[in-house]
């Protein structure tokens, strides 16, 4: 790559814009004209991520929860917004600045730049970034497959159920004994309390109901949000007009059991587990959830999916230090002040998005499906037309 970077430095020495055909206009009347472009990529790409929960949920819906959700679709798709226009801005800007564009310049520096907008969001908004970027860079380390470790993990689906067996059980330890926040897929049984005569009562986890009912209700209800979700994949996938009569057809034909099986079975096997433990073992109730939680990750065989996995190794990262902030947070050790007061996910986010882009610019076989859907969806689907040019320059210079 060392290589390539200077025959790109040679070509773009001389190269504007225009030439590089990166727009036809002139730099300032391209960055006016784009930003309405922006803000409405921005909001169609954040619609099934922010309003996709409030579908699923409508039936509980209420004005409160709708003013908070559209309040929360807002603020992600204005602060995307801010990151992809300022990349787009910085692009130009630093082309007049440095007097041409540069390997660096190019992508690099305008996307690190472009990251430390994400600032302006919530807290809420900059945890969902985050786990986005941070997702996309692990899937980009698994397809590189650069060290012995990603490339034994990557090729290897029981291990990568292991793996997420034991994220789910680190994450619903994290909401069921510290009650941490973030979205996962299942929430644990809440809480018990102390009981000393056990002997002659119900299950302790839902004294309304008998077992069989608190699974069935469990799984039916994780049964049709998993529908939704597969009938929702189906009307949203692409079909190929010139290989099907009609377009509805091939989009049946696309449809696959995927969410479902792997909700329902997620569901099914925690709530079965954490009740049966919890009959035999009832003074257990730390290592029955625990337990429980790593028993019905076994459901990611159901579904194994590089994106899902990603997402629960990041979300499992989150919930230990979370755990460790919280324990540590009275300690009177100054290493452990130090450390908490640093803003690790803050540092490392521009960082990070800068690398994820450049590779889809640069490196595009290293990139994962959601990488670019992210990236293209904040940016306005810049970035795939920067990596088709780079793509006929690579071509060219025999690369």
């Amino acid at each position: 790559m060392t290589a390539f970077s200077k025959v790109f430095d040679e070509y773009m020495q001389t190269k504007t814009c225009q030439s590089f055909q990166m727009h036809p206009e002139s730099c300032p009347v391209h960055c006016l004209k784009d930003f309405p472009l922006y803000l409405l990529s921005n909001f169609k790409y954040f619609a099934p991520v922010c309003l996709l929960p409030l579908l699923i949920k409508l039936r509980n819906i209420n004005k409160k929860k709708l003013r908070q959700t559209l309040k929360y679709y807002a603020e992600c798709s204005l602060t995307g917004t801010a990151i992809g226009y300022t990349i787009n801005v910085l692009i130009c800007s630093l082309r007049y600045i440095f007097g041409s564009f540069t390997y660096y310049s190019y992508v690099y520096v305008p996307s690190l730049i472009g990251g430390c907008m994400y600032n302006l969001g919530s807290e809420r908004v900059k945890n969902l970034f985050e786990t986005s970027v941070f997702q996309c860079n692990i899937d980009t380390l698994f397809l590189m497959r650069n060290n012995i470790i990603t490339r034994l993990i990557a090729n290897s689906k029981h291990l990568q159920t292991c793996i997420f067996m034991c994220c789910s059980a680190v994450i619903l330890q994290g909401k069921y004994e510290y009650n941490l926040k973030g979205f996962w897929f299942l929430q644990p049984n809440p809480k018990l309390v102390d009981v000393e005569n056990t002997e002659n009562t119900k299950c302790q986890l839902h004294p309304e109901s008998s077992c069989q009912q608190h699974l069935w209700y469990g799984m039916r209800k994780y049964f049709l949000l998993g529908l939704t979700l597969d009938l929702i994949k189906t009307m949203m996938s692409k079909v190929d007009v010139t290989k099907t009569q009609s377009k509805m057809w091939g989009k049946i034909r696309n449809f696959r059991i995927r969410s479902m099986a792997l909700l329902t079975s997620y569901m099914g096997i925690y709530r079965f587990t954490h009740c049966y433990l919890n009959r035999k073992f009832p003074h257990q109730k730390n290592l029955n959830q625990i337990l429980s939680g790593f028993l019905s990750g076994i459901c990611y065989s159901f579904y194994p999916q590089s994106s899902l996995f990603s997402y629960a190794l990041v979300q499992a990262i989150f919930t230990i230090w979370n755990i460790i902030k919280l324990e540590k947070i009275n300690s009177e050790s100054q290493v452990w002040k130090y450390l908490l007061r640093i803003p690790f996910a803050k540092i490392c986010y521009p960082i990070i998005l800068a690398n994820i882009v450049h590779n889809v610019c640069f490196n595009p076989q290293y990139c994962s499906p959601l990488t670019f859907a992210i990236t293209n969806g904040v940016a306005n689907q810049y970035p795939n037309y920067i990596k088709d040019k780079v793509a006929i320059m690579k071509q060219k210079a025999g690369f």
